[in-house]
């Protein structure tokens, strides 16, 4: 079989089972690590009626936040950017993280969503950086070829490496910020990164010739390797929520299900390295855990991947 070639960000192990979901879930500890940007495409394309009436609805939300922006009303710019998030993901429920697994996380995550929409939208310094990517994308220069509007090459990757450099500064910033904690566990900055990057991606995407997509794509990190890969030794089981069929790689402390979504853990416990005693594993394998009794540090899955 032919998968994405990656590493989990956290515990190191390769990808070894196939996926139908964007996001991609590490098979040895469960943790939301990539996304495959071409699949993330093939869902965005499955219904063009559905995308007409997202974006004249998301066109709604737009202009009624600008209204809540200039009025400098904050309570109503976060009310509508909750509603905005969850609209969007009720929309494209492919794209809700899969880590965000449940009703509490998903309060939580739009939550988030709305409060960092609301404090960017606010801070001064971002509302700059903000006005000067519009100059930028006002001064672009188009023209017509056979195969559709294109975008002149050199002013748009100066848009594009201003955007990029404001997305970094801005994730930096964001994960920083003690208020967002619970957004490390949920979804990794660098993952964060990528889903924000793709959106833009998708937009500019069929405004580049064949040759700056590449390089744009190059850019953005989302050029595809696809790579044949063996099944490592492992077993057959059951997703704990759907029973549906799900391969467990030997090593392994949770699996994702492409069926339900949800992750099921397929290791209940774990003996420590010091004292043989039995603990529970923890909700994220990938992180260090003391040993309920002698307190020595367990690193459950880099053991086997470093």
């Amino acid at each position: 079989m032919k998968i994405k070639k990656f590493t989990c960000i956290n515990c190191g192990a390769p990808k070894v089972n196939e996926y139908k979901s964007p996001y991609i879930m590490c098979d040895y500890c469960g943790s939301f690590t990539d996304i495959d940007f071409t699949l993330g495409m093939n869902f965005w394309n499955q219904s063009v009626m559905k995308n007409i009436g997202y974006a004249f609805n998301k066109m709604d939300y737009m202009n009624r936040l600008q209204y809540a922006l200039q009025q400098g009303n904050k309570q109503e710019y976060w009310r509508l950017q909750r509603g905005y998030w969850d609209y969007y993901y009720r929309t494209y429920p492919a794209y809700l993280p899969p880590s965000i697994d449940d009703g509490y996380k998903y309060r939580d995550y739009l939550d988030v969503c709305a409060e960092s929409s609301t404090e960017s939208a606010f801070e001064p310094k971002w509302g700059d950086l903000a006005r000067q990517q519009q100059a930028l994308q006002q001064s672009l220069q188009y023209y017509q070829t056979t195969s559709g509007t294109k975008v002149q090459s050199d002013g748009f990757f100066k848009l594009a490496e201003f955007f990029t450099g404001m997305m970094k500064e801005g994730f930096k910033v964001f994960y920083e910020n003690p208020k967002y904690e619970v957004m490390k566990d949920l979804l990794p900055e660098q993952v964060h990164l990528k889903m924000k990057m793709s959106m833009f991606v998708q937009a500019w995407l069929p405004y580049l010739t064949d040759e700056d997509q590449d390089r744009f794509l190059k850019m953005t990190g989302f050029s595809m390797q696809y790579v044949e890969i063996e099944k490592p030794a492992g077993r057959t089981g059951e997703c704990e929520h759907c029973k549906a069929e799900i391969y467990i790689p030997e090593g392994s402390f949770k699996v994702h299900c492409e069926a339900c979504h949800k992750t099921t853990k397929v290791q209940q416990t774990f003996k420590c390295m010091s004292c043989g005693a039995d603990n529970n594993v923890p909700e994220y394998p990938a992180k260090p855990i003391d040993c309920e009794f002698c307190g020595v540090e367990n690193r459950l899955i880099q053991r086997l991947f470093g």
